[in-house]
């Protein structure tokens, strides 16, 4: 690699992860492409890049994440109100993301290996999952805000696999807080404080199984998703808010599908 294509990556990821079409997919679409990586090579280095928009979203959500953590000496399971019910709310939807997700990954992708036309073909069905699932969701019309622990359950399983290329954890996560009747602007923001611990999670488990290695042009991918993440995070949030991406998946999807008869 050059400078410019860690950077290029970088770019593609700090903007991707804030609107719901896979971030994930779209990097490990152009990792095969351009740069001859294996189908497990991409996913692994995908997450990676993960680090730096983690790091952007940390700092975006700073007060509340500041307010957990504080809460945390005081923390009760059977508390249901204010930062106990939402450390509870994370809690479980994280577990059950590791529960899911780690298998998946370190047992799944990254033991398998397709030809890139059936690893693009893969990539793409997921997507048009990820897109059919956003236009159904967009239909509903909620108003709840108030958080429900229980609620976590099925977001913690489609989290986890979300680690699957092209399945959007943001797209998935928000689609089901929708059809549980939350309000958008909610969805987004529980989505997204889900993704604080399941990321870090992630990220020290490719560290500890030394999955990827942080060399200077994975520090240039990482800083640059960092700068890019932090910069959009705010307009493109808004941005998934009121547009429904689920066409832009779908079509996305249909065109890695076509590799297989092209």
């Amino acid at each position: 690699m050059n400078f410019l294509e860690p950077a290029l990556l970088g770019i593609v990821q700090g903007v991707a992860e804030w609107l719901p079409i896979s971030s994930e997919g779209i990097s490990s679409l152009m990792l095969m492409n351009f740069f001859g990586k294996s189908l497990s090579e991409s996913v692994f280095l995908s997450l990676w890049l993960h680090t730096g928009t983690l790091l952007a979203a940390l700092f975006y959500f700073r007060k509340e994440v500041f307010c957990i953590i504080k809460n945390l000496p005081s923390y009760k399971p059977k508390d249901t109100f204010g930062y106990n019910r939402l450390t509870s709310f994370l809690i479980v939807s994280t577990l059950l993301a590791g529960l899911i997700g780690a298998p998946l990954l370190f047992l799944g992708l990254g033991k398998i290996n397709f030809s890139l036309n059936v690893a693009m073909a893969l990539i793409g069905l997921f997507l048009i999952v990820t897109g059919l699932l956003q236009m159904f969701s967009k239909k509903t019309k909620g108003l709840r805000k108030e958080i429900k622990v229980r609620d976590s359950i099925p977001l913690g399983l489609v989290q986890g696999f979300s680690v699957l290329p092209g399945l959007s954890r943001s797209g998935l996560t928000t689609s089901v807080l929708l059809f549980q009747k939350y309000e958008a602007r909610e969805a987004l923001r529980l989505s997204f404080l889900m993704s604080i611990p399941a990321v870090l999670g992630a990220e020290v488990g490719l560290a500890l199984l030394r999955k990827v290695t942080l060399d200077l042009y994975s520090a240039i991918a990482i800083a640059t998703s960092f700068i890019f993440g932090l910069l959009t995070i705010k307009a493109l949030m808004k941005l998934a808010e009121k547009i429904n991406f689920g066409w832009f998946c779908v079509m996305l999807g249909l065109l890695a599908v076509m590799t297989l008869f092209v």
